[in-house]
């Protein structure tokens, strides 16, 4: 009976490690689908931008709520980016829209940012989840 208790112990702390892990960590767009994912940005549906940098402690701030904006939006079949600064495959896209400071969230549309978020708050993110 002990072991059991201990497996099942064991079980629940992998699970609950696992968890932690991955909400408190950005999911980038991997490299090989940046061309296609910004493609969608030029489309008359709106695109949310996410451009952080490892190590900025107000991104790590952030990271929960960004994985919640993915997670909406995706299962809303929405469009959301997330690139970060230290991947150099991704600078290019902080300077094609002007990005000079980590975090900022940009909505763009038909290839223009009509929306552009420095710095963004829990509040800020929470709206742009429900938008």
């Amino acid at each position: 009976m002990k072991k059991m208790s201990l497996i099942i112990a064991t079980i629940v702390v992998a699970v609950v490690t696992t968890a932690f892990l991955w909400y408190n960590k950005y999911h980038n767009t991997p490299n090989n689908q940046l061309k296609t994912a910004f493609h969608q940005t030029l489309g008359k549906h709106k695109t949310v931008i996410v451009f952080h940098k490892k190590g900025c402690s107000t991104c790590e701030k952030l990271t929960g709520d960004v994985n919640k904006l993915q997670k909406m939006r995706d299962q809303n079949n929405q469009a959301t980016i997330v690139v970060d600064y230290m991947n150099l495959a991704t600078r290019q896209y902080f300077e094609q829209y002007h990005v000079q400071v980590a975090p900022t969230v940009l909505v763009v549309q038909k290839g223009a940012a009509i929306k552009r978020i420095v710095k963004p708050t829990h509040e800020q993110m929470a709206q742009i989840v429900r938008e």
